[in-house]
């Protein structure tokens, strides 16, 4: 059987040429192996799930699969089978592996991918029911979905208590990392302002979705207020309007930067 390398070229090769019936079995096929081997490289499954995404968005019957899959995990995740993949004790916190990435993150990712948040919200609901230690540590990937589907008491029993709580560690953070750092380092300010407006958001969604309106705006302007620099002030607003811009300006950059390498 040819290796894993020689299989994903052969894919990315037969999607760009147009040859997407060809391409979907393979694609099931690398997948499904992810799934039986012990403690596979991280990157296999990244790049599995990207190439399906890329599929899904321009064949109908890979997005249909796809639908098919989740549902098959869903069931997987609901029968206790809390990780995707198998694990050997060699590596018990799946460090430099795929190892120990959760079933239920695999879900939102695939739910992410066929734009079925409701899914997602639902699958929480259904944890917090009968696995509530398990809701609460899925949380922090489940609650986008939870506020978008409208269950605001749900999302506000999870959300973090005090969502500005985290603004100190950013604005030290800020003193010592660049907001955009060199192709290949770690975006670590990024990431915590990213993690930080995502707090805010939620809070804020869940309380108009309570009819706190007031409190929602003054909770984001205040985070807006307190950040300590404009450039983190001007990119935390855009991700408040829009999910997603941080890690959208991050890639664009280093894109841009080893472009002109």
């Amino acid at each position: 059987m040819p290796d894993i390398d020689s299989r994903l070229t052969s894919l990315i090769a037969l999607r760009e040429a147009g040859r997407h019936a060809e391409a979907l079995p393979l694609l099931q096929q690398l997948f499904a192996e992810a799934g039986r081997t012990m403690n596979p490289p991280r990157s296999r499954y990244f790049i599995t799930m990207l190439q399906w995404k890329f599929l899904a968005e321009a064949y109908a019957p890979a997005y249909a699969a796809l639908q098919v899959e989740r549902d098959a995990q869903i069931r997987l995740l609901l029968s206790g089978e809390h990780d995707f993949g198998r694990h050997d004790n060699s590596d018990p916190q799946g460090s430099g592996a795929f190892g120990r990435t959760s079933r239920f993150s695999l879900i939102a990712d695939m739910n992410e991918t066929l734009g079925d948040a409701h899914s997602t919200a639902d699958l929480f609901a259904r944890l917090d029911a009968s696995a509530p230690e398990l809701a609460r540590q899925y949380a922090w990937q489940a609650l986008p979905a939870v506020v978008e589907a409208g269950n605001f008491a749900l999302a506000d029993r999870y959300r973090r208590p005090v969502p500005l709580g985290h603004l100190d560690t950013v604005n030290a953070l800020a003193a010592s990392e660049p907001l955009f750092p060199a192709p290949g380092t770690a975006p670590r300010l990024a990431a915590e302002l990213m993690n930080l407006v995502k707090d805010v958001r939620i809070a804020a969604a869940v309380l108009r979705g309570q009819g706190q309106a007031a409190e929602a705006e003054a909770l984001c302007a205040a985070l807006l207020a307190g950040l300590a620099h404009d450039a983190m002030r001007a990119l935390a607003r855009r991700e408040l309007d829009a999910p997603g811009s941080i890690t959208a300006e991050i890639v664009k950059r280093q894109m841009d930067e080893e472009a002109q390498a």
